[in-house]
């Protein structure tokens, strides 16, 4: 029995740290995730000033008070100038943009989840479902190694140029010197966040340091302790999507509309539509309004039983998909709908990603072989008496 125990702890260790697990699919996570805040943004620039700046009902003073009440961290309440605020708002766009290509994706990732806690923990009474999902999102995607496919980082890599250097340096003391003014800014005083933030900067310092020799045991000691937080990560996104599924299909079924079979109706009628020609059409049905209810309210409560069975997540999934697809265009919901579509993607099946994945790599490779002279033009050029290399 001991042994048996001893046997299972093993291979339980060796599957959390041998090897990175779900690396394609984290990469759509992180593709996703990074497109969804795009689109926040830019549909949010012409009124920008009103959430984030100055000119809003939601002052700079209610929001300083407001952080300095919580445990929260945002760049806009180091200063009251529009032009820092309008800084803060392009930082996260550019963050955004370098965690979409994934260059230099591990300080993206830092960039990108300080860019969403400085804008959404500033705007807190507008935060709704999906500005919760892209944050949490984006604190596992720093956890996890998400620029090793579909990146520029990855491209690096496989062309042998992905080496440590100077840049790390630079890297390293530009972490620092912005984590030290997050820290005597706007976060002084909580021990929790500086030591966190202080753990992160001398960690990443220590990893840069150890890939210098990749053949050291730090280095080896490192890689399999990061294969080991990169599984735990995708570990919290699989659930985390289970979470959120179960959590809104039982609350649903509290809802007397949503057992009757009219919450469709009223969800469609309470917002503003994008279509309304098509709304009307749909709510006019009142058998299509009770199957589309259902319909949504069986999908919620019964995807953490359809992920038991690889056909039936599949399918799941699929409907999903649609059904976020619906919410986009009926409700005029396309930030949401993005990122609940890439919380999704961490379930999807490796197969059909691994087989893309290979076939545009193939492609790629096809594009940029150089091409090969003909026998006949190498012969001419070669001067006579000299041998052709074998």
């Amino acid at each position: 029995m001991a042994g048996t125990r001893t046997g299972a702890l093993t291979r339980a260790a060796d599957w959390l740290t041998q090897k990175s697990r779900r690396g394609r699919q984290v990469a759509l996570v992180r593709i996703g995730v990074a497109v969804s805040w795009l689109v926040a943004l830019f549909c949010d620039w012409p009124q920008r000033e009103s959430i984030y700046g100055l000119e809003g009902a939601w002052t700079w003073g209610m929001a300083s008070d407001a952080l300095d009440s919580a445990p929260s961290l945002s760049l806009l309440s180091l200063s009251a100038s529009p032009g820092w605020h309008l800084c803060v708002y392009l930082l996260a766009v550019v963050a955004s943009v370098q965690l979409l290509v994934g260059w230099h994706t591990r300080l993206a990732c830092v960039l990108f989840l300080l860019g969403v806690c400085s804008l959404q923990n500033y705007a807190q009474p507008l935060e709704y479902g999906a500005d919760s999902l892209v944050r949490y999102t984006a604190i596992y995607l720093l956890a996890s190694r998400c620029g090793r496919e579909w990146s520029l980082d990855a491209r690096r890599a496989r062309r042998g140029s992905a080496q440590v250097g100077w840049h790390g340096v630079v890297v390293w003391l530009a972490v620092g010197a912005l984590l030290a003014v997050c820290v005597l800014g706007a976060s002084a005083g909580r021990l929790w966040l500086v030591t966190a933030l202080v753990l992160a900067w001398a960690g990443q310092g220590w990893a840069w340091w150890a890939r210098r020799t990749p053949e050291s045991v730090q280095a080896r000691w490192l890689e399999a302790a990061g294969n080991a937080v990169h599984n735990a990560a995708v570990a919290l996104m699989l659930g985390q999507v289970i979470l959120v599924y179960y959590s809104a299909g039982t609350a649903k079924l509290a809802g007397e509309t949503w057992r009757e079979g009219t919450a469709v109706y009223y969800a469609l009628r309470a917002v503003g539509t994008p279509f309304p020609a098509l709304t009307d059409a749909i709510c006019s049905s009142q058998t299509l309004v009770a199957l589309l209810t259902w319909a949504t309210l069986f999908l919620q409560v019964c995807f953490p039983l359809a992920l038991l069975h690889p056909r039936a997540k599949n399918w799941m999934l699929a409907a999903t998909f649609f059904e976020h697809c619906g919410i986009a265009l009926l409700m005029g919901l396309p930030y949401f709908s993005l990122a609940m579509l890439s919380a999704d993607a961490i379930w999807l099946p490796a197969g059909p990603l691994k087989r893309f994945g290979t076939r545009a790599s193939s492609e790629k490779v096809h594009t940029d072989a150089p091409s090969l002279p003909s026998p006949k033009a190498s012969e001419e050029s070669t001067p006579s008496g000299t041998p052709l290399p074998t």
